[in-house]
C-alpha cells in the first residue's frame, strides 16, 4: 500500500507518523501536507520539510505557553517533538551531521515541555548502567502510592523512548506503572553516548529492573517487559536470563534479524537507528 511516495521507506516512515495521530503525537493534516512537499527519495528533502513542520508546531506551542492556554501548547509540544525526530531520521549515513544532535535534543525537549503541561505522574529516571546512566521515564499508575504492576517498554532499531508515550499511557489507564528506557544503540544512548547496541541484551535489562526495584510504587513480582520492532527480538533474549521478569511481550517477534526483509530489488537505505525528576509546567 502507497499513501504518497513510491519509494517503500519513504511510504512506511510517512505511515509511521500518520500513525502517531492516534495518540496526539502527530496531526492528519500535518502529516500529509509535509509528505506532499517531499521530494520522492530525497533524503535532504526530507529533513528539510519535516523540519519546517515541526518549527512551525514548535511556534505553535510556544505562543499557546504563553497565553495560558496549557492544553493546546502540550498538544503542539508533543506533535513538534514527532516532527523534529522524523526530519532527523535519515541523517545517519554520516554520524558526525550535527543536525543528529540538534534535532534530537530538540525533540526531546519538546516533549518534556508537554510532560511539564500534564497532569501525569511522571519523572524522568537515570538507570545506572556499567559506569553511565541509561535514561528513561517513569510513569506512575497511581499516585497515592499504592504498589502496582509495572511495564518495562524499549523501542527496536531506530526508534526512541518518546515515541513510547502512547504504550505508557495505555498501561496507566489500567493502573500499570510504566518504564520507558533507551539502551545501547537506541536513541540518545547512541546519539550522545556513542554506545552501540549489544547482542546480550540482558546485561541492559537487569539494571533497568535493578532501577524499577527500587521505586515504592512497583510490585516487584509482577513486572513485564515489551520490546517494540527489533525490540522484539531483543526482549525475549533478555527475559530468558532475567528471571525477575513475569511476562515478556515481543512486538513483533524477531526469529533471525539477518533474514532476507523485503522484495530482492530494495534498495538499502541509512537508518537511525535511578534519580528521579519532577518536570516543570
Amino acid at each position: 500500500m502507497h499513501v504518497i511516495f513510491k519509494d517503500s521507506q519513504f511510504d512506511f516512515q510517512t505511515l509511521r507518523l500518520l500513525g502517531s495521530a492516534a495518540s496526539g503525537d502527530a496531526e492528519a493534516g500535518e502529516v500529509l501536507s509535509t509528505a506532499h512537499r517531499i521530494r520522492e527519495g530525497d533524503f535532504d528533502s526530507w529533513t528539510a520539510e519535516w523540519l519546517k513542520t515541526a518549527q512551525r508546531v514548535h511556534e505553535i506551542a510556544g505562543r499557546s505557553r504563553g497565553r495560558g492556554h496549557r492544553v493546546s501548547a502540550r498538544e503542539a509540544y508533543f506533535r513538534a517533538s514527532n516532527y523534529y525526530r522524523a526530519a532527523e531520521f535519515y541523517l545517519h549515513g554520516d554520524p558526525r551531521d550535527p543536525r543528529i544532535t540538534d534535532l534530537s535534543r530538540s525533540a526531546r525537549a519538546c516533549f518534556e515541555l508537554a510532560l511539564g503541561l500534564t497532569s501525569l505522574a511522571v519523572e524522568r529516571v537515570a538507570i545506572p548502567y556499567e559506569g553511565t546512566a541509561l535514561p528513561g521515564y517513569f510513569y506512575c499508575a497511581d499516585q497515592a502510592g499504592a504498589r502496582a504492576p509495572t511495564l518495562i517498554v524499549h523501542t527496536g532499531y531506530d526508534g526512541t523512548q518518546e515515541e513510547l508515550r502512547a504504550h505508557a499511557m495505555a498501561a496507566t489507564a489500567r493502573r500499570i506503572n510504566c518504564l520507558t528506557f533507551e539502551g545501547p544503540g537506541q536513541g540518545a544512548v547512541i546519539r550522545e553516548q556513542g554506545l552501540g547496541f549489544r547482542p546480550d541484551w540482558e546485561a541492559v535489562v537487569t539494571p533497568v529492573v535493578d532501577c524499577v526495584l527500587g521505586l515504592p510504587a512497583v510490585d516487584p513480582g509482577r513486572i513485564a517487559l515489551l520490546g517494540i520492532s527489533f525490540g522484539g527480538y531483543l526482549a525475549p533474549r533478555a527475559a530468558a536470563f532475567e528471571h525477575r521478569i513475569a511476562a515478556c511481550i515481543a512486538n513483533g517477534g524477531v526469529f533471525d534479524f539477518m533474514a532476507p526483509r523485503g522484495p530482492p530489488d530494495t534498495p538499502p537505505r541509512p537508518r537511525g537507528a535511578c534519580m528521579p525528576r519532577r518536570f516543570p509546567s
